[in-house]
């Protein structure tokens, strides 16, 4: 171990340093991080109970500060997050959750664990889930709706809302993807029933693994505690019996750790930050882009809430947006698909779904007893979904963009879609 590191803080903690590769300066921010004296006799107490300086719950407190939740609960990870939330919500055998066709596969995952049923709808050209989809997929059966904010877009959540309160649904915002954006001034996760999203290290801020539960409702969010600690150690007392029916039960080791935690506080710093910078590059890039004939941008339902770190085009074929994606000019899944390649953020590569694939022989949730009128999916069960996202591209920024650099890959792009697209 380098003796430059030693001087930090314990053998322990500068493994991590180590391990990690960082530069002093990040050693000094770890060490600050954590408030771990050079001669200090051990590394501190990385669990959240029986501790007084718990940077979990300290992390909880400021994030709910920050977007303005009623409750917070730090969790492992995003899916962990979903899951909580559902079975927090009551979900559980025969209902159905509604969920969108273009999402990554956890989004279904999760209500298959909830032991529920997924029930997929449609995407609009804003590439969010359409309200009007939802509408026609509301069934007795439906107990949730779950919109998820791809590519840190804002779903339409007013409306959303608006078909939940009429049918006495609970909405759980899937914000993986969308940590600190909003929506007509409100953030993200703030919207419904219960937020979830994921710090891991592809997300708008990152902890290595981690996720965040936001909750308006006192019972749900006790249920959601107790779902995620099955020791319940969260209770005042412990061993003490059930203070209120529901609120014991079953559950998960979904706890998020404490040196989680602490690089989940720094990165919180910085969040509004990187929104910021992310939006400004989106801004800059789009209006110095030339798009050609065929191709026109898609437009976010909140452009200055949106995170912005991905641009989205759509192209008038699927052939032009593969040609646009083989060339290096988009990201998008055209080109894929014509190689016969697989992406689980869309629902018809979702064979768990479609052949109702279960852990076990039995078949559950899907052949539950309690489950009526299975939807049978199919690959094609989504045209319209389907015919939007063969013919996406998308473009990425980045927080630490200069307008030197925007202004050259404005060139590039717009320069190689004239060319590829003749």
């Amino acid at each position: 171990m380098s003796k430059t590191y030693r001087k930090y803080g314990t053998e322990e903690l500068m493994e991590l340093i180590d391990v990690f590769n960082v530069s002093e300066t990040g050693a000094a921010q770890i060490r600050a991080i954590l408030a771990v004296e050079p001669e200090a006799p051990d590394a501190g107490v990385f669990f959240r109970y029986y501790n007084n300086r718990s940077k979990v719950v300290e992390f909880e407190r400021q994030f709910a500060a920050h977007v303005g939740a009623r409750h917070v609960l730090a969790v492992n990870s995003g899916t962990s997050a979903l899951i909580a939330a559902l079975v927090a919500a009551g979900v559980g055998p025969g209902d159905e959750v509604i969920i969108p066709a273009y999402t990554f596969f956890a989004s279904a995952s999760a209500v298959v664990v909830a032991k529920a049923i997924p029930v997929i709808a449609d995407i609009n050209e804003s590439l969010m889930i359409d309200p009007d989809s939802i509408k026609k997929l509301i069934t007795p059966r439906t107990k949730a709706i779950l919109p998820v904010h791809m590519l840190g877009f804002p779903c339409e959540m007013d409306r959303i809302c608006e078909i939940a309160a009429k049918h006495n649904l609970v909405v759980i915002e899937d914000t993986a993807q969308a940590c600190g954006a909003t929506y007509k001034g409100k953030y993200l996760g703030t919207w419904g029933d219960f937020g979830c999203v994921s710090l891991d290290a592809y997300k708008v801020i990152g902890s290595g693994e981690g996720g965040i539960l936001t909750c308006k409702d006192d019972f749900m969010f006790m249920r959601a505690q107790s779902y995620h600690d099955t020791a319940a150690c969260w209770r005042p007392d412990r061993y003490g019996k059930e203070r209120v029916e529901g609120e014991l039960f079953c559950g998960e080791n979904y706890r998020m750790s404490e040196l989680s935690a602490a690089v989940a506080l720094a990165q919180l710093r910085r969040l509004d930050w990187i929104n910021a910078r992310t939006r400004y590059a989106y801004h800059k890039l789009q209006s110095l882009i030339t798009l050609p004939k065929g191709v026109k941008w898609v437009t976010p339902n909140d452009p200055d809430g949106m995170c912005g770190y991905n641009l989205a085009m759509l192209f008038d074929t699927q052939d032009m947006a593969a040609a646009a994606q083989t060339a290096g000019l988009v990201g998008g899944n055209a080109a894929n698909a014509t190689k016969g390649l697989r992406d689980w953020h869309l629902a018809w590569n979702w064979g768990h779904i479609t052949e109702q694939k279960s852990a076990t022989s039995e078949g559950c949730p899907f052949k539950c007893p309690f489950a009526k009128d299975v939807p049978k999916y199919t690959r094609d069960s989504w045209p319209v979904s389907r015919g939007i996202m063969m013919r996406a591209g998308t473009i990425a920024t980045t927080p630490d963009m200069t307008d030197e650099a925007i202004a050259r890959k404005a060139e590039t792009i717009s320069t190689g879609l004239e060319k590829c697209l003749k």
